[in-house]
């Protein structure tokens, strides 16, 4: 299985205990890609989230709305274009700065897009269409769009929450990360605190945790 699918695969197992709605868990998904946006072979999507961004601050600005959503694509497209692979973005610290950018740009959407008018849903299905032509593999969009959008039409509409937002990105982030390191080169989970590079203990550790916080979950049910 290639790469980027065990990390979809993944992500979905860790995110689906915890969340049940069908946007969280896509955001998981999500989450679980962008720590490889710093890699060489992402050049066009890094370039494709900077022009949008722009695109977006620009036309905002223009018409006096919100214009942070764009900010907050141009503020990941530098942080992808100046992080090594396996670097800032693999990192705890990179994992909570990306997510809290991702989170501005998901929130400041959605209510201006409600405000133009479109209801709950369809603001949710325009948004994960969009980070999903960003972010995704080509080969994984028009799966992922189609599933997605009938998910979130059939189910109930979410919470909008830094919860349910925040916390699938970061568990996306930290499954890429499990899964890393379990390979040869480890992942380096505390830059730019330390430079120590966490191998398979550390995965077993994440694991221990998540069982830990899905049973929590699962108790509260």
């Amino acid at each position: 299985m290639s790469s980027y699918k065990k990390h979809a695969a993944f992500s979905i197992i860790m995110a689906s205990p915890i969340f049940q709605a069908v946007f969280p868990v896509a955001l998981a998904l999500l989450g679980s890609m962008i720590p490889d946006m710093d890699h060489e072979v992402k050049s066009e999507n890094v370039s494709t989230v900077f022009l949008f961004g722009l695109v977006i601050f620009l036309v905002f600005y223009i018409l006096g709305l919100p214009y942070l959503a764009g900010i907050a694509l141009m503020d990941l497209a530098l942080i992808f274009y100046l992080s090594r692979h396996r670097g800032f973005t693999h990192s705890i610290l990179g994992a909570l700065i990306i997510s809290a950018c991702l989170t501005v740009f998901v929130l400041s959407v959605f209510f201006l897009l409600r405000s133009l008018g479109l209801d709950g849903k369809a603001s949710i299905m325009v948004i994960l269409t969009v980070l999903g032509f960003m972010f995704l593999n080509r080969v994984m969009i028009l799966p992922f769009v189609l599933l997605t959008l009938l998910g979130v039409f059939l189910t109930d509409f979410p919470t909008m929450n830094l919860y349910t937002i925040m916390g699938p990105l970061l568990i996306g982030f930290i499954s890429h990360d499990v899964l890393d390191s379990f390979t040869p080169s480890g992942v380096r989970f505390m830059r730019p605190f330390s430079g120590r590079t966490f191998r398979k203990g550390f995965g077993i550790l994440m694991l221990i945790f998540w069982a830990l916080v899905v049973l929590y979950v699962l108790l509260l049910l």
